[in-house]
């Protein structure tokens, strides 16, 4: 790991931990290992209506995920499982590393103007994009960018900002379940 220069620290600002991405092979038994280990529960599975994927910040790539979040008091756990489609950071991870741990997530309000942080302090950008849900209240928007981080502090950072009927919301359980009534979300029982 190499050492984090001072200025990456300042630019970041990073907010309290929200998310913990696992990258998985079989969604099923993902599931049921997390929710019997670690009593996790209920399951959401996302509705999405519309991608844009951006590798490296900007050449467009399109594929297919299956996601499923839980949560554990305050921090969500989202299991990611590559389906099909273009070359994109969560292929790359299960071709370098398998399974396991791939990114730390932090829900932010000012996304847009973070980003230009970023890009001021010349932190790549691994992967990034804006995925629109389903949903009879007109869905949400999740503006996402995983920042090129592994190098510096040993795994990928996640910038996440999502907008609900135009109002920046924090990703919780509340909100899940509101999603659920709304058609934005799957609520997923586990047996």
């Amino acid at each position: 790991m190499k050492d984090i220069p001072t200025d990456v620290a300042r630019v970041l600002k990073l907010p309290r931990l929200n998310q913990l991405g696992i990258v998985v092979k079989d969604m099923d038994r993902s599931i049921e290992y997390f929710s019997r280990t670690f009593g996790l529960g209920p399951w959401f599975r996302a509705g999405l209506a519309d991608e844009e994927h951006y590798r490296g910040g900007t050449e467009r790539i399109n594929y297919d995920l299956d996601i499923v979040m839980a949560f554990s008091g305050g921090i969500m756990l989202e299991l990611i499982r590559y389906l099909k489609g273009d070359q994109n950071i969560y292929l790359d991870h299960l071709e370098r590393f398998g399974e396991g741990i791939h990114h730390l997530g932090f829900f932010v309000n000012d996304f847009d103007r973070r980003m230009e942080a970023v890009r001021d302090a010349k932190i790549g950008v691994l992967q990034s994009g804006v995925i629109k849900s389903t949903g009879k209240a007109g869905g949400s928007e999740t503006k996402y960018a995983y920042l090129d981080t592994a190098e510096t502090g040993g795994i990928i950072f996640e910038y996440i900002q999502t907008r609900f009927m135009g109002i920046t919301i924090k990703m919780s359980r509340p909100w899940f379940e509101l999603g659920v009534l709304t058609g934005d979300l799957e609520k997923i029982s586990v047996r």
